[in-house]
């Protein structure tokens, strides 16, 4: 079930295609029980959503502006070792840290552009 708040919220009407696709996919891995610990790398969400892999980059880097999203953990990559990104879903109750529900969506008003030009972040 996806959250009437965040659903009805300006931010969520602000998000491109694109951008709803990879949150529904991220939510999607959510199982209760791993929020902060939602894998997911750039290349795969590409994949699952039908979409170019920096259009993915992009649609991450939107939802964390947003606040929908927060990155729990960076992705890295060694010569034999690949880690994805984590993330946690700002609806829910962190299952890392056991932080509350940041809601970081409600946060943002004002213009859009503004939030999109936020730095950019590093994902993998």
């Amino acid at each position: 079930m996806l959250p009437h708040d965040l659903i009805d919220s300006e931010a969520f009407a602000s998000l491109k295609p694109a951008e709803v696709s990879v949150l529904l996919r991220l939510m999607r891995i959510y199982n209760g029980r791993n929020n902060g610990h939602i894998a997911a790398s750039v290349r795969q969400l590409a994949d699952w959503c039908n979409i170019n892999k920096d259009t993915a980059t992009k649609a991450i880097s939107a939802l964390v502006a947003f606040g929908f999203i927060e990155l729990a953990q960076g992705s890295s990559f060694h010569f034999k070792l690949r880690r994805a990104a984590e993330y946690r879903l700002t609806c829910h109750k962190c299952d890392r840290t056991g932080a509350l529900p940041t809601r970081g969506w409600k946060k943002v008003v004002g213009d859009k552009a503004q939030v999109r030009k936020q730095e950019p972040l590093a994902h993998g």
